[in-house]
């Protein structure tokens, strides 16, 4: 199952920000050399610049007591971390946890898209998709937390068929709360008023 994922305008800007702060810093670090007479220049191609590996707040597995899910059979009101030592694999299965348990993204809703096809069945686009999953997906979030999201501190985000997985009958949209600060909850985000 191959599904697309929209990532909120506010996150965009901070993980933007955070590429190029992160450039600036490399490129910092890289221009930090020794002393080209010594042999020894940091910006020397067949010489390293350090050793030390930059500071992560990845995890470098799965969480403690986690259960990796696909998405074909992800429910509404499941707790997960998603697989952020393998990018590449968020859009197809998530680390889920208890949510009593450190978490910080849970399933708001998993709806069937029975939204405008194109002609015959097929895959009517993923802007199309896109529009669809968001405007559902947006009106389930106030009666799932308790208030409406113009108002709440928490977001959410959407995964949704992509072509290839229209075409094996994928069309599952699921619907994703989060907290945008990132924080750390032990809790669901149900009823929170958040």
């Amino acid at each position: 199952m191959s599904h697309v994922r929209r990532v909120p305008q506010n996150r965009t800007r901070r993980l933007v920000l955070a590429g190029l702060l992160a450039g600036l810093l490399i490129g910092a670090a890289c221009s930090n050399g020794a002393d080209d007479s010594t042999g020894t220049a940091a910006d020397s191609p067949d010489q390293a610049t350090s050793t030390e590996a930059p500071p992560t707040t990845a995890l470098s597995g799965p969480p403690v007591g986690a259960v990796a899910q696909g998405l074909r059979s992800i429910t509404p009101g499941v707790c997960f971390w998603p697989p952020e030592d393998d990018p590449g694999a968020e859009d197809t299965a998530v680390w889920v946890v208890d949510c009593a348990v450190p978490h910080r993204h849970e399933i708001l809703d998993v709806i069937r898209y029975d939204g405008p096809v194109a002609r015959e069945g097929r895959f009517p686009g993923s802007s199309v998709i896109e529009d669809w999953a968001n405007e559902q997906c947006y009106a389930r979030f106030e009666p799932f937390v308790g208030s409406p999201w113009t108002r709440s501190e928490l977001d959410l985000y959407s995964w949704w068929p992509s072509a290839a997985s229209w075409d094996r009958a994928d069309r599952s949209v699921i619907c994703v709360v989060f907290d945008p600060s990132d924080e750390v909850v032990t809790s669901s985000f149900r009823d929170t008023r958040r």
